[in-house]
């Protein structure tokens, strides 16, 4: 998983930039996670209509190769089946693992079968060996059947005949079949507590009520349909905001975009903040549309409402951007809104940017990179769930390859508030041993580091890493979790190719929290 690091001006137009590319990271409309929402998921793609809803027979089980256990053919009419789908690596999917383990073995003298089936995008389309030795590296963890799906064929995947065909755009998700060979249930298996994955009782109790053929399809039937519902206003906004940027929509394609941004706020939306959101752009299409009195009115309305929630849900930045967006209504002016296209000035084999640090709260300072060391930067934040995750694997490359010339440095870009960095790092103690340094921060609390590397560099989430090597040049970048080892070796050994080094799989990479 990857945490979004955005600055309020580039929320909206991230939302719309991803939202349009297929099998991209998409940051949600949520304004941050708060406790008892979903946990956070890989999106993999826009809103569509479901074709497959609690009470359908369940598809079949196509997938390429069983890794693991099974294979699964067939539904058996004396058992409850729990079906999920997970990308590897993503630490929200492979956190759910014991969990999984613990369903299968509390509930599989009942009648209860787990699968689990990877759909993983980069998968080639003759030959698993990759995906197969990632799902193996987990082999050991998981005890119940697991299953590939070759996601790059045409069609006929499970991914489609399953996740596209229900609608779902978010990785891990579960779906559970009755003995019927009905889907009962369709959705994510846990829950955000306090930044840190939980599993309450409500799934176990919804395959007890399974098992025991009193499970209310009808109910969770109207609950998927609801959300799904949710969904769409979602995506109707995203899209919608996405059309707007163009100051010149006329015609048709203005009342296209104009209907969406009102079908957008239709109805019940979960939240002030979600409804703030969603009136802004349907201000600016008021205002594209010639009606600026109203316009003026409904953007009103959307600093009204900001002033009504919590203090967290939005920061000052983008409160005083909504202001002003006002004053331009007022005066008559259709304010500019950002390109959608990132300008990305710094790629691999590129002269890798000064390390302007702020200070450095663990290890020697750095202040230039030596011609004998390759470096290895990672941004972080410790309200970042994924980032902290990634820690020991850091902290196993620092000790693996220190004496070899390799220095890993923890830039961190925790934003206005640093003053929790240094006793969580402290409390880390052998834990995290390689150096860390806080970001240079302007007095406007712009980021200097995160302005330098990661903004240059078209990354927009965190964690994210650097390998530079002995020439001071850019070798790769990209999620850690997609760094291997003979990249560093390579860096160490002044022979890296930058031209054959890939870049890091969104679809891998994970998906999105936010930090204001």
């Amino acid at each position: 998983m990857k945490t979004i690091l955005l600055t309020a001006q580039m929320k909206s137009i991230l939302l719309t930039a991803l939202l349009l590319a297929p099998l991209a990271t998409l940051q949600s409309s949520e304004p941050r996670l708060k406790p008892g929402l979903p946990a956070p998921l890989l999106k993999i793609s826009g809103w569509t209509e479901p074709r497959l809803k609690p009470g359908y027979l369940a598809p079949k089980l196509i997938a390429t190769e069983w890794t693991q256990g099974g294979p699964v053919t067939a539904f058996d009419k004396d058992k409850v089946y729990l079906v999920e789908f997970f990308a590897t690596p993503l630490w929200t999917c492979d956190d759910n693992i014991p969990h999984f383990n613990a369903l299968y073995q509390k509930f599989k003298d009942k009648g209860l079968v787990v699968i689990g089936v990877n759909v993983n995008a980069k998968l080639a389309l003759d030959d698993s060996t990759d995906i197969k030795s990632l799902v193996g590296k987990k082999a050991n963890t998981r005890i119940y059947p697991v299953a590939v799906d070759r996601v790059n064929k045409p069609q006929g995947t499970m991914m489609d005949t399953w996740m596209g065909a229900a609608g779902q755009t978010c990785l891990p998700c579960a779906f559970l079949v009755g003995k019927d060979g009905k889907i009962a249930w369709i959705g994510n298996p846990a829950e955000l507590t306090e930044a840190k994955i939980a599993y309450p009782a409500w799934l176990d109790e919804r395959i007890e009520e399974l098992l025991a053929g009193n499970f209310e399809v009808s109910k969770a039937a109207s609950e998927f349909m609801a959300e799904q519902k949710f969904e769409r206003k979602q995506h109707l906004r995203d899209v919608a905001e996405g059309l707007l940027q163009d100051e010149s929509l006329s015609g048709q394609a203005l009342d296209d975009a104009y209907e969406m941004a009102v079908k957008a706020n239709e109805g019940h939306l979960r939240n002030d903040a979600q409804r703030a959101s969603h009136l802004a752009v349907l201000a600016r299409a008021t205002f594209m549309k010639g009606e600026k009195a109203k316009a003026v009115e409904l953007q009103e309305k959307v600093i009204a409402l900001m002033a009504d929630t919590k203090p967290d849900d939005f920061d000052a930045e983008f409160l005083a951007e909504q202001k002003s967006i006002l004053a331009n209504y007022k005066a008559g002016h259709l304010p500019a809104m950002p390109s959608l296209a990132a300008v990305i000035t710094l790629k691999r084999g590129d002269a890798a940017p000064k390390l302007n640090c702020g200070e450095w709260i663990q290890g020697k300072p750095v202040s230039e990179f030596a011609k004998d060391k390759a470096y290895l930067i990672e941004f972080w934040a410790t309200w970042c769930v994924p980032c902290v995750a990634e820690i020991p694997h850091l902290n196993a490359l620092h000790l693996k390859f220190k004496e070899k010339g390799l220095v890993v440095i923890g830039q961190n870009v925790e934003g206005k508030d640093q003053s929790p960095v240094k006793a969580f790092v402290k409390k880390m103690g052998d834990r995290m041993t390689y150096p860390v340094a806080l970001d240079q921060m302007s007095g406007s609390g712009q980021s200097s580091m995160a302005k330098m590397w990661l903004e240059a560099a078209g990354l927009n989430s965190i964690p994210s890493a650097f390998l530079v090597g002995k020439d001071g040049r850019l070798v790769w970048m990209g999620h850690p979790n997609e760094l291997k080892e003979t990249m560093i070796e390579e860096a160490l050994a002044d022979k890296a190719d930058r031209s054959k080094t890939p870049i890091a799989d969104p679809t891998s990479a994970g998906t999105t929290t936010e930090k204001k």
